[in-house]
């Protein structure tokens, strides 16, 4: 069977089905029912490495008054591995190593150790020369050295599924033709990008000689010699630039690896609200479904943050992924898609970027002074309006006939009648960074003995969780993690001031938050097994010590 056949056969197993569409190309649907935080897939992405300190925020693309990478300075070192190369945690003191290639794999368990032999270092290990990588990353401005890593260790990779004559790991080989598949937008690609492409392709085949890191070309010994090498490199940077992931913390709200899953990229397209999402959890690329997904229906992912507005997210789509969105959400017809107009603070349906130049001056929030010792905090009915509406979703489960989708437009009506009398700046995407950066400061603030600002942390925090209420679909990771922090600052707030912070928040609301994290969590992420979280067994715990406490103090007093 074909590379090609061998792909197809292993989608259809998995219930699965891409299908041509005359606008995206072709799309994903499924050929089963899916429920609500099943697993869609799950596989090992091609390649993936761990961020390293000054490494943590690649450029997606760097503008034209910057187009060089590289640097001047010669012989300066890269930063060393801080994270696990398997599950990208931090290392502890003291960590295990490959016995064989040492500091090119060290891992924070013996655990991880054993996992990432078994899945793909018997057949990595000192198959790339991650030193003479390192050297070459040297050479290059800190936040354009993973490009040149992902692309070393993607070629590294597809000459590894070229040299393994057995099939053997098969998620290889249906990752190498997954890669085959996908595009690459090279003549979409502006100028200056492409050459900065070059002058990373250029470093890495000047100074990384094994053939290895150059599973793109044919036959790396052609005589074109160098430039149809670097012209190859090219050519694979702009394919994985525009398909690649970030492996995202979400308790600690930070990128911890970069991830090259052909697969994943080549089946599903994108929404800003999606019915599925992924996590990077134990080695593995795994999509869930966020809601129940029907039979016929497409798979979605997104490929940027939801809590952005519709004009950024627009313009991120089409310079870095090369299409024009027409999602649901950014269409503005359905519910959360008028949801999506008034926090991008639209009042029609004409395109964001037509609406941006006709929009008032921004205005602060009406709730939030500037002086948060001088005011009580309080909150807006239509905060606890939204959160009701998430609890009876997520706490409750689905009672209707069909299914998810009816609870969830049933939310997306709860959250239009709360805001419809709202002034505008309160719910716009900027009313959003006020308060988040309200909830940022008062807790380090609180941090410092600042016991007088527990009640503007409580409060901001649920201002926060509203919002991502209104722009995540309900059973994202993101939504449960903020219940629970909410939770723990409501909570330690009435321990601290024996009285609870403000009104409308007692242990009540705690309960309801806790539960809502716990349900969401399950859904997104598989609490506890997940380790998409710095410490998904620590989560656990609050939660459950959380709910303990409140079952000894009553839940409704205090």
């Amino acid at each position: 069977m074909s590379d090609n056949g061998q792909l197809d056969e292993y989608v259809a197993r998995r219930g699965l089905c891409m299908v041509p569409d005359p606008a995206k190309g072709h799309r994903t649907v499924a050929t089963r029912r899916f429920v609500r935080g099943q697993t869609v897939l799950s596989i090992n992405p091609l390649y993936g490495f761990p961020v390293r300190p000054t490494e943590e925020s690649p450029a997606t693309h760097a503008d034209d008054s910057d187009p060089s990478p590289s640097r001047p300075l010669r012989g300066e070192s890269v930063d060393p591995l801080t994270r696990c190369v398997h599950c990208f945690h931090p290392l502890p003191a003291r960590y295990p190593r490959c016995s064989q290639c040492r500091q090119a794999a060290q891992y924070c368990s013996p655990a991880c150790l054993t996992a990432h032999w078994n899945a793909r270092h018997h057949f990595e290990c000192g198959h790339l020369d991650t030193e003479a990588v390192d050297e070459a990353a040297a050479k290059l401005k800190p936040e354009y050295r993973p490009y040149l890593r992902m692309a070393a260790g993607v070629g590294a990779a597809l000459d590894s599924a070229k040299r393994i004559q057995n099939g053997k790991p098969g998620w290889l080989q249906i990752q190498a033709a997954a890669w085959g598949r996908l595009v690459g937008h090279r003549d979409t690609h502006p100028q200056y990008v492409l050459r900065q492409y070059k002058q990373i392709a250029s470093v890495l085949v000047a100074h990384v000689k094994d053939a290895g890191a150059l599973g793109y070309v044919a036959d790396p010994s052609i005589s074109d010699g160098d430039d149809a090498r670097t012209d190859a490199v090219v050519s694979a940077l702009c394919r994985f630039g525009c398909n690649n992931f970030a492996a995202y913390d979400y308790s600690a709200h930070a990128v911890t690896g970069h991830l090259c899953s052909p697969l994943v990229s080549l089946l599903f397209n994108h929404s800003c609200y999606p019915n599925a999402s992924f996590v990077y959890s134990n080695g593995l690329q795994v999509v869930r479904a966020l809601r129940e997904i029907r039979e016929g229906e497409e798979v979605t992912l997104a490929y940027v943050d939801g809590m952005h507005p519709r004009s950024v997210r627009r313009k991120t789509l089409a310079d870095v992924y090369f299409f024009d969105c027409t999602c649901t959400r950014c269409e503005g017809a359905s519910g959360r898609g008028k949801v999506d107009s008034l926090l991008d603070g639209a009042v029609d349906n004409d395109t964001a970027d037509a609406h941006q130049s006709q929009q008032p001056p921004l205005l602060l929030p009406s709730n939030l002074p500037t002086n948060y010792t001088d005011h009580k905090p309080r909150i807006d009915p239509w905060v606890i309006r939204v959160l009701r509406g998430l609890f009876f979703l997520v706490n409750n489960g689905t009672t209707t006939t069909d299914g998810d989708a009816s609870a969830f437009r049933k939310l997306d009506t709860t959250i239009l009648d709360a805001v419809k009398e709202e002034p505008p700046q309160n719910i716009r995407f900027s009313a959003y960074k006020h308060w988040l950066e309200c909830q940022d400061e008062c807790l380090d603030k609180v941090s410092e003995g600042h016991s007088e600002l527990w009640p503007w942390a409580c409060v901001s925090s649920l201002y926060v969780l509203a919002f991502y209420v209104m722009a995540y679909p309900p059973f994202h990771p993101l939504v449960g993690t903020q219940c629970l922090e909410a939770a723990k600052l409501v909570w330690n707030s009435m321990q601290v001031l024996d009285t609870p912070p403000v009104d409308a928040v007692d242990g009540s609301l705690v309960k309801s938050l806790v539960l809502a994290a716990k349900s969401v969590l399950e859904v997104a992420a598989n609490l506890p097994t997940a380790s998409s979280f710095s410490d998904s067994t620590l989560l656990t715990r609050q939660i459950s010590l959380l709910l303990e406490q409140l079952s000894a103090g009553g839940d409704s007093s205090r």
